[in-house]
């Protein structure tokens, strides 16, 4: 028996090493995403940015009961559905004839996602022994993961804008297809989920967790800091994901070709990369004015990039010009959200982590979706220059606003800080 548990960990391992970097996200389509949609398709920009909206939605709707399923039918099993649920979407958006069929495809989409986060890394978490070096093993197999989907998503950004332009069905195909090897490689895993006489039905789970998500938002409530840490990653969140859609719309705009577009999407997640690796040397030169820092640089390429937009400048120039503006804003993206999990896990006691957790994913996801609203009809009303520029006038008030709140409440001195916002400091 311990024999068979053993080497049922070894495959696990060595399949999720495989089977991660393929399956972490959808390769051969984000970065023709947009064009498909608006262009073989027929979608107007506003409706993709509205399905966007829609998307963050239900993953604020699906947030609670996500654990709840796992715990039910068991991780494996929940990861085989997460990755047929990403097949569906795909096929979806394949067939896709309006806003709603859109909607419907970003629901299966979100169902998708919230499973694979917390799926997923059980099965890891399950599959390696109990040892004092559990953590740096899961470390060392999830960080290569993350470091193959990388080099992969790259690779494959820059070859999918010929591949439109060949055949604009044919990366949607090939993203489909890995999304399947996604489904007949989950096949693979063991069950290894906790096995416990003692463990909750669902519906105590349920309770539990509505317990202590109360219990989160009552001291984050209490936090200035937290409070303001909060409003910091759902603006930040949602601006970058509204962003994420205008580069390709102003970029099309502007005149740039499917290919040109693929080089400009692989180029910015380089860029999130290298900001991602620089976040500790940019913490430590900026210390406290770190978050506004990051909002500041946000606002100006906004700015840069939606004026560039409306001059009548060459394309070249024109081109230029946007592309160093985004390299630098995905750049800031990658310090963003590594620091801002750092920031978070400082101020937060050990008992209330995973809460926080929760309310992050919430507070994202509601931002995203307001600011996603707020950008679709910006796109409805006018073209996407000027709705960039609207847009960071949007973000200046918001930034000035949350500035002057975070001032008193972030980047104190520890005896400054009042006594309920006293957690740990590292």
């Amino acid at each position: 028996m311990k024999e068979d548990l053993v080497k049922a960990r070894k495959q696990n391992m060595r399949l999720y090493a495989l089977y991660r970097p393929i399956s972490l996200d959808l390769l051969f389509y984000y970065c023709i995403e947009f064009l498909f949609l608006t262009q073989v398709k027929q979608i107007s920009a506003s409706h993709v940015v509205l399905g966007s909206s829609f998307y963050a939605i239900f993953m604020i709707i699906w947030q609670i009961p996500a654990s709840v399923i796992i715990d039910k039918i068991g991780t494996k099993r929940c990861t085989v559905l997460a990755n047929v649920f990403n097949v569906l979407y795909l096929i979806l958006i394949m067939g896709c004839t309006g806003l709603e069929t859109l909607i419907l495809a970003q629901f299966f989409s979100s169902l998708c996602f919230t499973l694979k986060d917390i799926s997923d890394i059980a099965l890891l978490e399950y599959s390696i022994p109990e040892t004092s070096n559990k953590g740096a093993i899961f470390s060392k197999i999830e960080g290569k993961a993350y470091k193959d989907y990388y080099l992969f998503n790259c690779i494959s950004s820059v070859i999918c804008g010929f591949l439109y332009a060949f055949n604009n069905y044919l990366p949607m195909i090939i993203s489909l297809m890995i999304s399947i090897l996604a489904v007949v490689m989950s096949l693979g895993f063991k069950e290894l989920g906790e096995k416990s006489e003692k463990k909750q039905n669902s519906q105590e789970k349920m309770i539990n967790y509505f317990q202590d998500l109360k219990k989160g938002m009552q001291f984050i409530f209490k936090s200035p800091r937290l409070r303001s840490l909060f409003i910091c990653v759902g603006i930040t969140w949602g601006i970058f994901c509204l962003m994420g859609t205008y580069q390709s719309s102003i970029l099309v705009d502007i005149g740039a070709s499917a290919q040109v577009i693929s080089i400009v999407t692989a180029l910015s997640s380089l860029a999130s990369s290298i900001g991602l690796k620089r976040q500790a040397k940019f913490h430590r030169h900026f210390k406290n004015k770190t978050l506004s820092t990051i909002l500041i640089v946000m606002i100006v390429t906004i700015f840069v990039i939606g004026i560039t937009g409306i001059l009548q400048l060459p394309y070249d120039t024109t081109l230029i010009i946007i592309v160093l503006a985004f390299l630098v804003f995905y750049s800031v993206k990658g310090i963003n959200n590594v620091l801002l999990d750092r920031y978070l896990s400082n101020f937060a006691k050990e008992n209330i982590i995973t809460q926080i957790l929760a309310v992050k994913a919430i507070s994202k996801n509601v931002f995203r979706s307001c600011i996603g609203f707020l950008g679709a009809y910006l796109l409805d009303i006018t073209n996407t220059a000027n709705a960039t520029i609207l847009v960071g006038i949007v973000l200046l008030i918001a930034t000035l606003g949350l500035v002057s709140y975070m001032q008193t409440r972030l980047g104190l001195k520890p005896e400054e800080y009042d006594e309920k916002d006293i957690i740990s400091i590292k």
